[in-house]
């Protein structure tokens, strides 16, 4: 009989449909733990949407459940919306139970999320380490917390069939803390021990097996400056000793990476604060679930090694976040603090996460691998923010690990399904449910083969997993981009129509959406280029924007640039295109053209190109005048990475106060529609300063002032014109802090509401985001035609 019958009460049934990151997080056995306490009847289940469970009992019982559901929820989860019903009683049913998951893969079905890899939790690292305990020194430990769940499911629900564990039989010892309810691995997918899991070996850059225990001999082979591949959650990384210039040099040379930062795995927050000085929410962050990659302004005499980050004000750190990581550090001799800990790859290509394809590919990088058996369905990059200071959130600069794919809702009206293929530097893709957007993990760079055939594969595995049928594919307005062109042929052969986006105003309609807003706003994007809808190359923009709609009210003078895509290499071409922009046709003659190109012949060619306009396409990127600029300045000559010239800039001016020139030296001509942005003074005072009046720092930190004086004048001037009291900031040189806050405090001061990015990053990895926004921004996106964010 029901418990509510035998105690006088009237009994009721809810049913209650859960929708968010609730598979593979420990939902179900809490509810059951929770219904039982409650000597409630009924049931939960995981489906294709989320969770559904229905329970029984009297009013003021099941109003005590309703609440502990939010209440007492399980760490990992996350409740995007709950509907609750009343449904008919059942009266032949006996106590609350766990029921089979549903796994109706209709397309009209599936709405459940997929749950995000997060690092190993305190009770399993106390178990990991305890001499006692019967996963002691076990490299694959996890529980209903923590450990590997985007990268290992294959299908949801999430049940260990649909996962890369299917293949492990659990032994009778992990079968019954499976089945137990108060056990904390009660109905973890992914339980394993050292009988019955997967299994950790060291083998040679060959792969033949190194006999001994594993990971002890890996850490002497670090301790011994030697290079290890160590497989984690998502992918291979390669690990040295971060304290030995030699050593890191060696890895460097072995991955040919000349000179982009190296990420950095320590020891334990003191090891971090150590080496970084992290604000309050960064510190948060790097102890959270997620565990990404933090950004940080460089300790004085931070104890690592100059070819970790040459020129680079900052470090990135992380905190170990797998069992593997922790038995490292656990073993290695306390003297060292920290492990270069870098992606297992080329440069912008994806991870390395088969055995086998890491003997082929790994093999002339590294000494020894330290690898597992456990299957990776997906690589899943770390995750890299950006410490921002001053009480802000940290900014994301990659998303992955931790994060994807984990939906952003929109505010829009529309019911449609549709796919974003991003742009293809950075790239990011997005399957499009209705509201909801479901982000990919970082893919890297698209000109590079294999993070092509990455990015086509994601597309395919995304709308599989999300059973997403798209009904429209919004792309990025660039007719040369790949992932334009595939956008092109997928649309062809399912017969559906394309939305092309203009590269800025997606930039602008990310961070608007990453807030919810949806009035207008001021747009600020700054990047190193994106294709505009009068053909020329944009990346210098004030924008009015309210998606579907923008408008253009200001841009950065246009300069010549001698190559195209070459100068995005050469920071001197650039700087060649700012002296003619400054000086005219005779440009090639003034003293800096012979200082930033003392060969007359490579000199008489670009200025030949540049004043006859050969191979000179038009742009206005903020990116390609500051790498002009740091040419000018000597200080970066080539960008061996994306905005390394940017980057040395921002360090440079880091330690040089705000206000050193307050007289403008950008030429505003407002008397063009748009209005143009003109950096002619101030390139002329820098080369006309022969005599070094001032440093090449304090240049520095004048140009990103200035810079950030005449965006604040061009918005206070536009928004008292236009009545608009928001200002966004978005494209990849705003990950550059002095900037954001040269642009950010005058605004506010002047009682404008700023919106930066929190959720996606500020470079390209966010457009995917910014497609979706615009596409569904009329809540009904085109059924058989053409359209583009349209420019008025």
């Amino acid at each position: 009989m029901d418990p509510a019958v035998m105690s006088g009460e009237q009994p009721e049934r809810r049913q209650w449909t859960i929708r968010g990151q609730v598979q593979g997080v420990g939902l179900r056995p809490q509810v059951l733990r929770l219904a039982e306490d409650l000597n409630l009847r009924g049931f939960i289940r995981n489906d294709v949407r989320g969770v559904s469970i229905e329970a029984q009992g009297s009013a003021a019982r099941l109003e005590r459940f309703s609440r502990a559901l939010e209440s007492e929820r399980p760490p990992l989860a996350c409740f995007e919306a709950v509907e609750v019903r009343t449904v008919p009683l059942r009266r032949d049913e006996e106590g609350f139970r766990i029921e089979a998951s549903r796994s109706d893969a209709s397309e009209d079905a599936v709405s459940a999320q997929v749950a995000v890899d997060t690092a190993l939790c305190e009770d399993c690292l106390r178990e990991l380490l305890d001499p006692g305990d019967r996963r002691r020194g076990h490299g694959l430990i996890t529980c209903t917390n923590c450990g590997p769940r985007f990268s290992i499911i294959r299908a949801v629900p999430y049940d260990r069939s649909n996962t890369t564990m299917a293949s492990f039989a659990m032994c009778v010892s992990c079968h019954g803390e499976y089945t137990c309810r108060s056990d904390r691995r009660f109905h973890a997918q992914s339980i394993a021990c050292p009988l019955c899991g997967p299994r950790v070996e060291l083998v040679e850059a060959g792969g033949s097996k190194v006999q001994g225990d594993a990971v002890v001999l890996a850490a002497r082979a670090l301790e011994e400056e030697r290079i290890v591949a160590i497989k984690g959650l998502g992918g291979f990384h390669l690990a040295v000793r971060a304290d030995r210039q030699d050593a890191v040099a060696r890895l460097r040379r072995l991955k040919r990476r000349e000179a982009k930062p190296l990420a950095l795995m320590v020891r334990d927050m003191g090891a971090a604060e150590r080496l970084v000085r992290l604000g309050a929410e960064a510190r948060r962050l790097m102890r959270s679930p997620v565990c990404p990659i933090v950004l940080a302004p460089r300790a004085a005499q931070s104890p690592v090694a100059e070819a970790v980050a040459p020129g680079n004000h900052r470090l990135g750190v992380m905190l170990p976040y797998t069992p593997i990581h922790h038995l490292l550090f656990d073993e290695l001799d306390r003297s060292i603090d920290a492990l270069v800990m870098t992606s297992a790859n080329a440069s912008d290509e994806p991870l390395v996460i088969d055995n086998r394809e890491a003997v082929s590919r790994l093999a002339g990088v590294c000494d020894l691998m330290l690898w597992h058996d456990r299957p990776i369905h997906r690589c899943v990059d770390d995750s890299v923010v950006l410490d921002s200071g001053e009480g802000q959130p940290p900014q994301p600069v990659r998303r992955s690990r931790g994060y994807a794919p984990g939906s952003i809702r929109l505010t829009t009206t529309s019911k449609s399904v549709g796919l974003c293929v991003g742009g293809d530097l950075k790239n990011t893709v997005a399957v499009v449910r209705g509201d909801h957007v479901m982000l990919s993990q970082h893919l890297g760079d698209l000109r590079h083969a294999l993070a092509f055939e990455y990015f086509t594969r994601t597309i395919a595995d995304l709308c599989d997993l999300f059973a997403v049928r798209p009904q429209w594919i919004a792309h990025d307005l660039h007719p040369g981009y790949l992932s334009t062109k595939h956008a092109q042929r997928l649309a062809a052969q399912a017969g559906i129509p394309l939305i092309p986006v203009q590269h800025h105003h997606a930039h602008a309609a990310a961070v608007l959406a990453e807030h919810g807003y949806t009035g207008k706003a001021l747009a600020v994007v700054c990047d190193g280029a994106g294709y505009g809808s009068d053909g020329a190359f944009w990346g210098g923009e004030l924008l009015l924007a309210q998606p579907p709609h923008f408008e253009r009210l200001a841009h950065l003078d246009r300069l010549r640039l001698p190559g195209g895509d070459a100068a995005a290499r050469d920071t001197r071409r650039c700087a060649m295109a700012l002296l003619h922009r400054a000086l005219g046709d005779d440009f090639d003659r003034h003293p800096a053209a012979a200082r930033l190109m003392p060969n007359a012949d490579e000199r008489g060619l670009l200025a030949t190109m540049i004043r006859r306009d050969v191979n000179c396409p038009l742009s206005s990127a903020a990116g390609r005048l500051f790498d002009g600029v740091a040419a000018l300045l000597g200080v970066c000559e080539r960008n061996d990475f994306e905005g390394q010239a940017a980057i040395m800039l921002e360090s440079m001016s880091e330690p040089v106060a705000e206000g050193l020139e307050p007289r403008p030296m950008f030429h505003l001509r407002r008397d063009d529609a748009p209005a143009v942005i003109d950096p002619s003074p101030l390139v002329r005072a820098i080369i006309d300063d022969p005599a070094g009046r001032q440093s090449p720092a304090q240049w520095s930190a004048i140009f990103h002032d200035q810079l950030a004086m005449v965006w604040v004048e061009n918005i206070l001037h536009f928004s008292e014109r236009l009545g608009v009291r928001t200002v966004a900031l978005s494209g990849g040189v705003f990950n550059n802090q002095r900037l954001t806050r040269s642009v950010t405090a005058p605004c506010q001061q002047h009682g404008l509401t700023v919106l930066r990015h929190q959720r996606v990053p500020a470079g390209d990895g966010g457009l995917a985001l910014g497609q979706a926004a615009v596409a569904t921004a009329t809540g009904s996106p085109p059924r058989n035609v053409l359209r583009h964010s349209l420019c008025v």
